[in-house]
């Protein structure tokens, strides 16, 4: 392996602009031909190991221009170092040239963005020395088959059926905003990006799905028309239930506190039922995605089949595969999922060139997320992150409502009857209180004929102040400031070491939350992104960057939201891939039977930070079933986790002795309960191996 000139010795990366390190390899090809045989199973992944005695450090960018052994250019990409040995180091794409996305589709593989256009690569003259060939690369680990499919929820009658979009298809990208309160598209025209507007002439339309009284399904602003007259047949929210098990304590937690009815779908997961039907919560969001895809058809008067959809930076890997899965069912093809403040930041730093670190404060309807980021031009690369899933603008909602109720119970006194469309009305009216606090200092609320109790009719009349809702909702900024002082401690970074703060989601307008970022960052945030449209703005310039390679490529480095771990006898959990970690990213461990005659190993994943594995998001098992009765240690297997630039998870097994292909399946069909159980049983069996075995799994962790 030669590398280019002006190269910085190995170790940390410099400090300031984030530039590629330039790489040249020569390779033991003569043809594109015997490249795609020799180097199948690495391009079909999008990724390349190169052998070399001085590994570059993980998240080193490099500009890898391979050579066949003429020393013509082969392919030509950028990538990102996921893992490092003392034999070399592995690459992860983040763009190729035509050549090289080529070579990825025809092996069956995703093709990353494409690169810039720019001149060809003249032949590299020919070295002085024989050069370092690159490692043979072993045969990666199979992808683990699906054994047991999770079974899809039954397709509604009503919900339109769509044909999936498929990758490389013509016709428009656009990116999609699917927010809790209210969703949007977006898409560049020559060169700027804006918001599409809906039917009725507003930039976003509300996230709500409704039944009506004949079946029909509505969605968008008629759907927000039904809520206060039939909150049962009328969803909204979804997005803090997609892709949860119905039987988790997060999901019981929200039973009580819709309308609707949630109810547990086939597979066990969480599902709504409106009328005579059940919904999972992916058809829920393909019907928002569906309208939106509908109106940008409409608006730009030619298919749509491809998106880029974000996600909030704190959705675990279960919610991040369900919005794809709802993107397919709507058909579209998602081409990348992008978290909320990464696509805030994109919109924030558009053509301007910027050099900085911003931290963005996320406050939408129904998720708060917390992310900071390092801009140097057009690398954006995210270096801490956090949220809560469950912070929103319907819990200071919720807050209000609770005090109105309890103005109510102390002026007529009488309790607030357990009636769900007046709970409705009561909702809405401390919404449009909430909103109208941000402009005045005090404001009356009056829901007439609000209750009738033993046939006497109630109305709720209160005037609410602006300090009184400080009073109420001050506790729920101050949790959202708790997660910025996080982000900015795992990283060693102070207040001081921010350049801007970024405000993205509705709730974040509210006069509170500016004076207390303002007092807590010592500068006024900007006022440089629009806090309704910025991250639809950012997915579509993402979206741009991906389809246009005339424009530049963007590059985008995220982290790992949450770690993700394996569950322990007793109910413990194990990390084994870090928070923060910089994407793509590869882990591996090497595990082995313990006992005499072991016919099944059995790993359970969970994402997390908590040390009980049982409040954590259950992810699914892993499961090597059907293993001949052999002496203890006898098999022995390589698990691989491997981790995407969008936080999706694939885990693949390998046997060791003989590198070939395990029955193995990852199933998320057990639900917390039986996990729990399992994990319990493991414990007891510890002293026959169980707990040796676990010590063995963790005693010979490695990085790859």
């Amino acid at each position: 392996m030669s590398e280019g000139s002006g190269i910085p010795p190995p170790g940390k990366p410099p400090a300031g602009k984030r530039t590629a390190i330039g790489l040249q390899i020569r390779l033991p090809c003569a043809s594109i031909a015997e490249l795609k045989g020799r180097y199948a199973d690495d391009l079909r992944r999008g990724s390349f190991f190169i052998r070399t005695k001085s590994p570059r450090p993980d998240g080193t960018l490099i500009r890898l221009d391979a050579q066949l052994s003429s020393g013509e250019l082969a392919f030509r990409a950028v990538g990102v170092v996921t893992g490092e040995t003392e034999g070399g180091m592995r690459l992860q794409f983040l763009g190729a040239d035509e050549v090289g996305r080529r070579l990825i589709a025809e092996l069956g593989g995703k093709p990353p963005p494409a690169l810039k256009t720019e001149a060809p690569h003249p032949p590299a003259p020919a070295p002085a020395a024989k050069p370092v060939r690159p490692e043979e690369p072993k045969r990666p680990p199979p992808v683990m088959s699906q054994a047991e499919p999770k079974p899809a929820a039954p397709q509604a009658a009503a919900l339109p059926a769509q044909k999936p979009a498929q990758s490389g298809a013509s016709g428009p990208m656009i990116g999609i905003d699917l927010g809790t309160t209210n969703s949007a598209a977006a898409v560049v025209r020559d060169g700027k990006p804006f918001v599409i507007p809906s039917r009725e002439g507003y930039n976003t339309i509300p996230s709500i799905v409704a039944a009506t009284d004949k079946g029909k399904l509505i969605v968008g602003h008629p759907a927000k028309g039904q809520l206060l007259i039939n909150p049962v047949n009328t969803v909204y929210g979804a997005k803090r239930l997609i892709g949860r098990q119905f039987d988790s304590p997060i999901v019981h937690d929200l039973i009580g506190r819709f309308p609707y009815r949630i109810v547990p779908g086939a597979s066990g997961e969480a599902a709504v039922q409106l009328g005579d039907q059940q919904y999972s919560l992916q058809q829920i969001s393909a019907l928002v995605l569906t309208e939106v895809k509908s109106i940008a058809e409409q608006w730009l008067k030619t298919p749509v089949t491809r998106a880029v959809i974000t996600v909030p930076a704190y959705y675990n890997d279960n919610q991040r595969q369900a919005v794809r899965e709802a993107g397919d069912l709507a058909g579209l093809h998602v081409e990348r999922i992008v978290n909320e403040p990464t696509a805030a930041a994109l919109a924030f730093g558009h053509g301007r060139q910027l050099r900085q670190r911003v931290l963005v404060y996320d406050l939408g309807g129904g998720t708060f997320d917390a992310s900071i980021l390092e801009l140097n031009e057009n690398v954006y690369e995210v270096v801490s992150s956090g949220g809560d899933n469950f912070l929103g603008g319907v819990d200071f909602d919720k807050q209000i409502v609770d005090h109105l109720l309890r103005v109510f119970r102390e002026r007529n006194g009488v309790d607030f009857p357990p009636d769900r469309v007046a709970l409705q009305r009561v909702t809405d009216a401390a919404e449009r209180a909430k909103i109208a606090l941000s402009e005045q200092l005090e404001t009356k609320i009056n829901v007439p004929f609000v209750a009738l109790i033993d046939d006497k009719p109630y109305d709720l009349n209160a005037t609410l102040l602006r300090a009184e809702l400080v009073s109420l909702t001050g506790d729920l900024v101050d949790r959202t400031l708790t997660v910025c002082s996080e982000i900015l401690a795992a990283r060693g970074f102070g207040p001081s070491d921010i350049d801007e703060v970024l405000l993205v989601g509705g709730q974040s307008r509210m006069p509170l939350v500016r004076e207390r970022i303002r007092h807590r960052f010592t500068r006024e945030p900007s006022k440089a992104v629009h806090p309704d449209e910025a991250v639809a703005l950012g997915a579509a310039l993402l979206a741009h960057s991906m389809d246009s390679p005339d424009t530049g490529s963007v590059v985008l480095i995220d982290v790992l939201p949450m770690s993700i771990g394996v569950g322990l006898p007793g109910g413990r959990f194990r990390k084994i891939v870090e928070r923060n970690t910089a994407l793509p990213h590869t882990k591996t461990l090497s595990i082995a039977t313990t006992r005499d005659g072991q016919t099944e190993l059995e790993v359970v994943v969970f994402q997390g930070e908590s040390d009980k594995a049982q409040e954590n998001e259950y992810l699914g098992t892993l499961a090597i079933p059907g293993l001949t009765k052999r002496p203890r240690g006898a098999h022995e297997f390589e698990i691989v986790f491997f981790l995407s630039a969008e936080a999706l998870l694939t885990i693949t097994a390998e046997d060791k002795r003989t590198g070939r292909r395990i029955a193995a399946s990852f199933s998320t069909r057990d639900t917390p309960e039986e996990v729990r159980a399992r994990l319990g049983s493991a414990k007891a069996e510890a002293g026959t191996g169980m707990l040796k075995w676990f010590k063995r799994l963790f005693g010979r962790e490695q990085r790859v």
